[in-house]
């Protein structure tokens, strides 16, 4: 559904439209015969303003869609500041409970030295990495990789944009990292990344 702003743009680009039709006919008729010469200059004029209307009531639109996507799929944090500040464990537990099977999507992922669009799926005992491009249906995306949250380090760095936790897997230790343009998911898979299956 469009908000008011988008539907108002989209009205005003059709009403310039039809203006630009109208005047068209009405300047282009005249004693002499019909100007065609006028009346494109009319409806050019009428078709430029009005899908110009038109386009910005689509990015309007489209923004609206994805503030909607991202509030119903967050709650709203404090800011910047709380990102890596500790949460309390009883607090953790409550929204790990919430998040079984949790997706986190578009993400920027490194798994060692190889990056990847993708997303991270969070089930009680494991985090599985999937790749996934933009223009791919969820249900082509690849499974890369299944990591036990035991193997997973308890502590993360940072390094410019990427959250980076470290892992064992057949004897080696490995890395994963992972960076999102939304500020608020990086406390979120911090928190699913660092919570343990009770034993």
């Amino acid at each position: 559904m469009r908000n008011n702003i988008s539907t108002c743009l989209m009205g005003i680009g059709i009403l310039l439209l039809v203006i630009g039709f109208i005047e068209g006919l009405v300047f282009g008729d005249a004693p002499d015969g019909f100007h065609m010469t006028i009346a494109l200059y009319w409806w050019l004029s009428g078709v430029t303003a009005g899908f110009i209307f038109i386009g910005l009531s689509e990015i309007v639109n489209l923004l609206q869609k994805l503030v909607n996507k991202f509030d119903a799929n967050q709650p709203v944090q404090s800011g910047i500041l709380s990102l890596f500040q500790p949460t309390s464990s009883s607090s953790i537990q409550e929204k790990i409970a919430e998040a079984s099977d949790t997706k986190i999507k578009d993400l920027t992922i490194l798994i060692d030295d190889v990056r990847f669009k993708g997303f991270f799926v969070f089930t009680d005992t494991e985090v599985r990495v999937m790749k996934k491009s933009l223009f791919q249906a969820e249900s082509e995306a690849v499974l890369i990789k299944e990591i036990s949250k035991n193997n997973l380090s308890a502590d993360f760095e940072r390094d410019e944009d990427y959250v980076i936790f470290s892992f064992t897997e057949s004897g080696g230790i490995h890395k994963l990292a992972f960076k999102t343009y939304n500020i608020y998911d990086y406390e979120r898979i911090i928190n699913l990344l660092k919570h343990r299956e009770s034993r």
